[in-house]
């Protein structure tokens, strides 16, 4: 009888391993359910770029204007161009441009822009241009 006692001992399964059993059940299905939400409601856009100025600061080679790059679609861009144009009522001061190498679905990538002239003083705007898709 004490052997067979020690037997039935060793079969039966200590609560700690079902406890991780359980825990990484829970885990595995929601994994599951929340890729299928995000295969139910991804649309699947192109990338919808748009930029804005952060900070304009001055080198002593001229000016520095920050920018962030936004991608709100569902898909990455890659070569993003950006460029920026200084204005001073319909004539065209000063202008820049800049490449992003990426920028991943919804998400932001930073850079600068280097001017000659003071961007505060003049009407600045930065557009993006053009991009590929990676």
């Amino acid at each position: 009888m004490t052997s067979s006692k020690k037997n039935m001992e060793q079969v039966r399964s200590h609560w700690i391993e079902w406890a991780t059993g359980l825990i990484a059940t829970l885990m595995i299905l929601a994994m599951i359910g929340w890729l299928l939400f995000e295969a139910a409601t991804t649309r699947d856009r192109p990338p919808e770029l748009s930029a804005k100025v952060l900070d304009i600061a001055p080198l002593s080679s001229g000016w520095r204007v920050m920018i962030e790059v936004s991608n709100d679609g569902d898909q990455a861009a890659a070569a993003v161009d950006v460029k920026a144009t200084l204005t001073e009522g319909d004539t065209t001061v000063e202008e820049a441009q800049t490449t992003f190498d990426y920028v991943a679905a919804g998400s932001t990538s930073r850079g600068g822009l280097i001017f000659k002239q003071d961007p505060s003083s003049f009407g600045l705007e930065v557009v993006p241009t053009g991009f590929t898709e990676p």
